[in-house]
């Protein structure tokens, strides 16, 4: 069984960037690609459960992925709702 999962970038940049961050993290059945601006994973498993948990595996390190590029990008910082939140932590002086 062959899955094929394709998410769209904004850029071929970010797209590269994102294969590169779960490249390391991927096993030899798993195929990342850039097509475009597209970020494509390829997931060859014997059975359906074992590729949906290759692919759950997979998902999670895109989502730390995907917000460490988004922090990690020129005049980017913590998101309004994590500045409230932090502010709602702080005491008063």
């Amino acid at each position: 069984m062959t899955v094929t999962v394709r998410r769209a970038c904004a850029s071929a940049a970010e797209a590269e960037a994102l294969a590169a961050a779960v490249r390391a993290d991927s096993p030899e059945f798993v195929g990342l690609s850039v097509e475009g601006s597209a970020f494509v994973v390829r997931v060859r498993a014997p059975s359906a459960a074992s590729a949906r948990a290759t692919f759950e595996d997979l998902m999670a390190c895109l989502k730390v992925a995907e917000r460490t590029i988004a922090v990690a990008a020129p005049g980017a910082g913590p998101s309004p709702r994590r500045r409230a939140r932090g502010r709602a932590g702080r005491r008063a002086p």
